[in-house]
């Protein structure tokens, strides 16, 4: 089962450990961050100060569990993406793939019909039910982990032992793609590692996971084993991996917790949902209309961000979809990106104009030249949020229109989101797999924080996500149309994540953003 490993290149680690930051908004890193530096494709010609192991390892902490619903700690949550399969797992488009289903169907988006694959085993041979997976996704329900993309369920209702039934709230058409929810054997969610299917079973005292042989992909796996190291602090951790006693770390670049790793590591980043993208105040006097709002994109310079401040740990984008989806129209985002000459063209079209010839700007009132002074609002705790909106304001204030910037603590920045005391701000959000912009743009919703109110952008939100394969593309360019036309948000980018392993440790791997492991079964493994 386990492919060949060679023991042949030592190196040595240059690690460098940035400042973690907290903060409720997410994305920190240092005033100073550098971008990661290309991998070398030459080998380090350093003296080596360590040898490897031999093993392949990851990191856990027993204190917390194994349990996929319960389990808080990051590197734990890592271990269980082995442990458990998913309903369905999430390429790296954002497509669904069936993992333990013989099929499923749904006629109208809103009742879906899933048929188990009744030849899946858990790791005591027992065999996998229909009871089970409701099971499962009614604890996922209640798990602070997956509660929130399971939002739109109404419920979910085993049949028979193949058949399980979800009705939802509103239509959705993609909604597989949520049910990347890991499943576990009925009754068992109070255990520290409930009984699962998935392709790795740990032993007895959690020192190690073994290849679950009754896996149809058990034959081929590039390892049988793969063993539990515990590391707890952070300064621990770095060092277990500078000394190859664990061979396998993620990193959020742009976040909080960024830790900088040395260059003769591979680091390989993957797509996620976490949108970066500036709101508007529907009650503003200026946003309040929707030509003002939809020079703003114009504005900003998507590119410079990301290179500059975050690293080049993002996407840049125009629409509120990650471009690694299929639905995203590349020539749509092209005509609605940066550009100094159509923000003037569209600020000059909307009557915002320098009528005094002071140098600055001043908008329309009933006929009347006013002055505009918009106020921006910035969470400060993240250095790369504060940088980029510094950005965005050199940008306006470069075309004639004055801007204060306000760059407020997590808490006084949520309170005037929710106060609605500002004209414009900077945010980041986690959408679903499918994109749904429900909860940011409907009347009501829990992200709505511009107070808009469209009947006709719900409408368009709504037929997109009802329509199928053969016409989600179409519909989908509608909708973005509309959502550039009115600019109740822009979009800026969507970050990426990492996953670093030892150079030639690893070759193969292709991670997600729900399953680094995904494809593990054609990974080839060489341990130095």
């Amino acid at each position: 089962m386990a492919k060949k490993i060679k023991k042949t290149i030592p190196f040595i680690l240059a690690i460098a450990l940035f400042a973690c930051i907290f903060s409720g908004c997410g994305v920190e890193g240092g005033e100073d961050e550098e971008p990661i530096p290309e991998i070398s494709e030459e080998g380090d010609t350093q003296t080596d100060y360590y040898k490897a192991d031999n093993v392949f390892s990851l990191n856990c902490n027993k204190e917390s569990s194994f349990n996929p619903f319960t389990t808080t700690n990051s590197s734990n949550i890592l271990c269980t993406q082995l442990m458990y399969d998913t309903v369905f797992d999430v390429d790296e488009n954002f497509m669904p793939e069936s993992k333990l289903l013989e099929s499923y169907k749904s006629d109208d988006g809103k009742c879906w019909y899933f048929y188990v694959d009744k030849t899946v085993k858990f790791w005591d041979g027992s065999t996998l039910t229909a009871q089970d997976v409701e099971y499962s996704i009614q604890r996922a329900m209640r798990s602070s982990q997956f509660s929130e993309r399971l939002k739109p369920m109404i419920g979910v209702k085993a049949m028979d032992e193949e058949l399980f039934i979800i009705n939802l709230y509103n239509a959705d058409m993609n909604f597989p793609v949520l049910l990347n929810i890991p499943v576990i054997k009925y009754g068992t969610v109070e255990d520290y590692a409930p009984m699962g299917t998935g392709m790795y079973m740990p032993d007895e005292a959690y020192t190690k996971l073994t290849a679950f042989t009754g896996h149809k992909n058990a034959a081929s796996l590039p390892l049988d084993t793969i063993y539990l190291k515990e590391y707890t602090e952070i300064e621990d951790i770095i060092t277990a991996f500078e000394n190859s006693e664990i061979d396998l770390v993620t990193n959020n670049p742009t976040g909080f917790s960024n830790i900088g790793y040395g260059s003769v590591n591979e680091v390989r980043r993957y797509p996620t949902t976490n949108m970066i993208y500036i709101g508007f105040n529907s009650n503003s006097r200026f946003f309040s209309n929707p030509q003002f709002r939809k020079a703003i994109t114009y504005v900003v310079d998507r590119e410079r961000i990301v290179k500059d401040y975050m690293g080049g740990a993002a996407t840049p984008a125009a629409l509120p979809m990650n471009p690694a989806c299929a639905n995203y129209n590349d020539a749509y985002s092209e005509i609605i990106s940066y550009s100094v000459k159509k923000g003037e063209m569209a600020f000059d079209e909307a009557q915002v104009q320098d009528y005094d010839d002071n140098g600055k700007r001043e908008m329309m009132i009933t006929g009347i030249p006013c002055d505009i002074n918009i106020d921006f609002i910035v969470c400060s705790d993240s250095p790369i949020k504060v940088k980029s909106a510094r950005c965005i304001v050199e940008n306006l204030e470069d075309m004639g229109i004055t801007v204060t910037l306000r760059e407020l603590p997590w808490d006084d920045y949520i309170s005037a989101l929710n106060k609605g005391n500002f004209d414009m701000y900077y945010a980041e959000t986690k959408l679903g797999a499918n994109f749904s912009l429900r909860n940011l743009l409907f009347s009501g919703g829990s992200l709505n924080y511009g107070k808009f109110s469209d009947p006709l952008l719900e409408q368009y939100i709504n037929e997109y996500m009802l329509c199928g394969e053969e016409e989600r593309q179409k519909s989908a360019d509608i909708m973005f149309k509309y959502i550039t036309d009115t600019a109740p948000i822009v979009t800026v980018c969507f970050e990426k994540q990492e996953v670093i392993t030892h150079r030639g440790v690893v070759s193969g791997m292709k991670p997600t953003m729900y399953n680094i492991f995904r494809g593990i079964e054609n990974w080839e493994i060489n341990l130095d």
